[in-house]
């Protein structure tokens, strides 16, 4: 009797299990609305900027060199100093200079006086020949003697301006007011014509050479608001200028070489310190944009997803136009007032339901 009871009591059991299983089943297979945070599409209007980092350069800088050969008698400036336009920076020792131009003035003195004399005989020789007091041949040597002089005389006057000029040139002075950004010489050194003496800098505008890619180059003009960020100053920005467009591409990375100026009249700005330029070249009117992560890339296609109908989620394939730091346009594909799923689109396939559970 007890194994016929046990025998029953498993069977029911077993029959309770089974009828169980249906319900089970049903429980699996209803699946929860996915949880999602939306946004609402808005148009805004997007500036197009060209951005680019570059070295803040002098606008002008310029390294002299001597034209003339001699020892460093002295020089007046030393590295980071102030110059104006024509001040005497290096002075070689004239010595040399001056002897050569006091002996050519010598020469000179010594020529203009054979031909006061050539000239004095060839006016008389001219007022004898017709009287026939001298010979044609006497005319014409006394005429060769006088234009010898003569010729020597210019050449003497240009032997003097050669002196002279070589004797200035014991003295270098600045083209230009700047900054000396390096003194290469030592007093007492002997330098040779052409050896590099200082380098001179005007600083009061610094210039920023950037390369622009040919989509934004075409854009690109001279009254384009510029705006600077310098590293050295990170909480401010500084305005610019475009001041040269460059006309040939680069053939290995084919951009154009832009150059931007930026004012630098308290001289905060040195050589090589680094700049960050953008260059508002257009503005797109009413354009749409959306965070650049809620955008799938899906066989080729770009999707996202947006929520109709209240609780469901539905697949757009978009069209995608400029970046702008994290957020990208929008050329196709979505409208003003949708509402874009931007968090948990990677879970979503078309037509799941879903539970809005926030906004950004």
């Amino acid at each position: 009797m007890k194994k016929i009871l046990i025998i029953i009591s498993v069977l029911a059991g077993l029959v309770v299990l089974t009828g169980c299983n249906p319900q089970e089943k049903e429980k699996i297979v209803k699946s929860k609305p996915r949880s999602v945070k939306i946004a609402v599409v808005e148009n805004h209007n997007l500036p197009i900027v060209v951005n680019s980092v570059g070295r803040l350069v002098p606008n002008h800088e310029v390294v002299l060199s001597s034209q003339v050969s001699g020892i460093v008698q002295a020089y007046s400036v030393d590295t980071g100093d102030a110059i104006k336009a024509n001040k005497i920076l290096v002075a070689l020792d004239p010595t040399d200079y001056q002897l050569a131009l006091k002996e050519a003035r010598a020469n000179l003195l010594s020529v203009r006086a054979r031909y006061a004399a050539a000239k004095n005989s060839f006016l008389r020789a001219g007022e004898l020949l017709p009287e026939k007091v001298i010979t044609t041949e006497n005319y014409e040597k006394i005429e060769a003697e006088y234009k010898a002089t003569q010729a020597a005389m210019s050449q003497a006057e240009a032997a003097v301006d050669i002196n002279q000029r070589r004797l200035d040139k014991t003295v270098i002075k600045a083209p230009f007011g700047g900054l000396v950004t390096v003194r290469m010489v030592e007093k007492g050194q002997n330098i040779n014509i052409g050896e590099p003496v200082m380098a001179i800098a005007d600083m009061q505008s610094m210039r920023v050479k950037i390369h622009a890619n040919e989509q934004d180059y075409v854009y690109l003009d001279k009254d384009d608001p510029v705006a600077v960020m310098v590293e050295a100053y990170p909480d401010s920005t500084f305005s610019g200028q475009v001041d040269r467009i460059g006309i040939k591409a680069d053939p290995h990375t084919n951009t154009f070489e832009v150059e931007i100026l930026v004012a630098n009249s308290d001289l905060i700005f040195k050589a090589g310190m680094t700049a960050t330029v953008n260059i508002t070249i257009d503005e797109i009117k009413n354009a749409i944009m959306i965070p650049q992560n809620c955008v799938l890339f899906r066989q080729n296609r770009q999707e996202v997803f947006v929520v109709v109908d209240g609780d469901k989620a539905a697949v757009r394939e978009v069209k995608l136009g400029r970046a702008d730091g994290s957020s990208v346009r929008i050329v196709k594909g979505l409208l003003p007032g949708d509402k874009l799923v931007t968090t948990g689109s990677q879970y979503l396939k078309d037509g799941d339901s879903v539970e809005i559970i926030g906004s950004r």
